[in-house]
């Protein structure tokens, strides 16, 4: 199982500065996110060109794109020219197989899961033209939340473009908690991308920083491993850490150089 790192870690520096770090900290691969105002190291709307310079930059540094990170990107937005659809064509010219989101809506709402079914698939099509799948996160408060909502979603969307991005960290802090490990093998048919960090508590906001570094939170981390190693067709798993947006860029340093010493000893 390969390593990647999400380059939200980074926030507020720049995607060279988020490259050279998590290849000097061993990664195999990225996240490229294109976040506002938590790691902007994409942006939507740009020229072919500019997409294919950046390509060859990750390239030179040997990492693999694993995903494009779109969340605040609205993919409910319909303009043929939304900046989520954009990402989709950028993520087929860097060389990303997938885009992660979270699913929108209100946990528990009927409606709000059929309308998130409904543009989903709408994105599939999108997806199959341009050749870039859309990998959604079960996340706290969204209508695609834990186990059972992600399976019923999953029910109702095309499988081959559409699919989930799990981060055991959201499942442990549903309203009905869940472990990861036990969750994974359930939802393994599905599972496009994977996130990984710790947690201390079952609280809805996550905790901080070093709750979230491997060895500082309460979770099974070599079980949730070793259930994404049985995950068919899947051969990488991205750190995925928050709070460090504004931090000077040697403390995200340590924190990603820390994550990936302990997470190498799982895989």
């Amino acid at each position: 199982m390969k390593l990647g790192c999400s380059t939200i870690l980074y926030g507020v520096h720049s995607t060279e500065d988020a490259l050279n770090g998590i290849k000097k900290a061993g990664y195999d691969g990225i996240e490229l996110c294109a976040i506002p105002g938590m790691g902007l190291h994409i942006e939507p709307n740009k020229t072919d060109k500019e997409y294919r310079e950046l390509k060859k930059k990750i390239d030179d540094y040997g990492l693999i794109v694993e995903s494009i990170g779109g969340s605040g990107n609205d993919p409910y937005d319909p303009d043929p020219d939304s900046k989520f659809r954009s990402l989709m064509r950028a993520a087929a010219i860097i060389g990303a197989p997938a885009i992660t989101t979270g699913s929108g809506g209100k946990s528990g709402n009927q409606e709000d899961m059929k309308r998130a079914a409904e543009i989903f698939n709408k994105l599939a099509d999108f997806g199959k033209t341009v050749g870039t799948k859309v990998s959604i996160k079960p996340h706290v408060g969204g209508v695609v939340y834990n186990t059972p909502s992600s399976l019923e979603f999953m029910s109702l969307v095309d499988t081959k473009w559409i699919g989930l991005n799990v981060d055991a960290s959201h499942l442990w802090r549903a309203p009905k908690w869940e472990a990861g490990e036990e969750s994974i093998p359930k939802l393994a048919k599905y599972i496009f991308t994977a996130r990984i960090r710790d947690t201390l508590n079952h609280d809805q906001p996550i905790g901080p920083v070093e709750t979230q570094v491997p060895g500082g939170g309460a979770m099974n981390l070599k079980a949730i491993m070793d259930a994404f190693k049985n995950v068919p067709g899947l051969d990488i798993v991205t750190v995925e850490i928050v709070g460090t947006a504004q931090w000077e860029l040697s403390a995200i340093q340590d924190v990603v150089e820390r994550t990936y010493a302990a997470l190498k000893k799982l895989v």
